[in-house]
């Protein structure tokens, strides 16, 4: 009994020591080029690195970020030297065993652009047989996508970039280009041969939640973690989450 209050004791000291170490103090973040969401021109560097500086300014912490290409962004991050994490990842088991993930930052949908003069309806995979689907290399549309490609159940082709993809798609060299909605629209709205030529179809391939997730290497962690979910919920209650979505949808963050 008197062991189990002492323990108690100990750690409750532990985690305000700990508080009290990142109180006032900096976090350091690797983000890659991904707007709305994160890009180095827009205001606050995106939406989502908006959300995690208020979350952790909530809670006392500054927060500075580097850009990267996302390969390296995440590799600098999971060392946890320099770099304590990384912003707007979705979960799987290998980043579990690397990172800590916060709460959800936002919920995306991933969604099939195509031209606006093609009919096209689709509710499973094997509707998609017919397609060339423009897909780029390194991106995750979730298992079901993934293992129609592998079963080659549908004609996927890899590039390297998303803004090639948008353009094949235009030009009609591909059918279906898989992209997270507010991403492809922000594309559309860069590309002026776009406009009025590619729609979406609102069934999604996946809707995930995306993250911010700190390196288990990292000196405080867990910490950092906590107080980032505390600082979100500041954010939520007082209204600036919903608002820093809204800002978002009317582009706001363009600059």
């Amino acid at each position: 009994m008197i062991y189990t209050f002492v323990r108690a004791v100990f750690l409750f000291f532990i985690s305000i020591c700990s508080l009290y170490a990142i109180a006032d103090s900096k976090i350091k973040l690797t983000i890659g080029e991904w707007p709305p969401f994160m890009a180095e021109g827009y205001k606050h560097k995106g939406v989502m690195s908006h959300i995690v500086e208020e979350a952790f300014k909530a809670e006392g912490i500054e927060v500075q970020y580097r850009f990267y290409p996302w390969k390296r962004a995440y590799n600098e991050a999971e060392e946890g030297k320099e770099w304590q994490g990384t912003v707007g990842w979705s979960m799987s088991d290998e980043r579990k065993s690397s990172f800590i993930h916060t709460e959800p930052l936002m919920k995306l949908k991933d969604v099939f652009f195509h031209r606006k003069d093609m009919q096209f309806d689709w509710k499973t995979f094997d509707d998609l047989k017919k397609y060339r689907i423009g897909a780029s290399v390194g991106y995750f549309y979730g298992d079901e996508f993934e293992g129609a490609e592998k079963e080659k159940k549908i004609k996927v082709y890899r590039i390297s970039k998303d803004a090639s993809n948008m353009k094949k798609l235009v030009d009609g060299k591909i059918d279906l280009f898989p992209q997270t909605l507010g991403v492809g629209y922000e594309m559309i709205e860069k590309m002026p041969e776009a406009k009025g030529v590619i729609i979406h179809h609102p069934h999604p391939i996946r809707e995930t939640d995306y993250y911010l997730i700190i390196s288990k290497k990292a000196d405080n962690a867990q910490t950092y973690v906590d107080a980032f979910n505390k600082g979100m919920e500041k954010i939520k209650a007082s209204g600036m989450y919903e608002q820093i979505l809204k800002d978002s949808a009317e582009g706001k963050y363009r600059q």
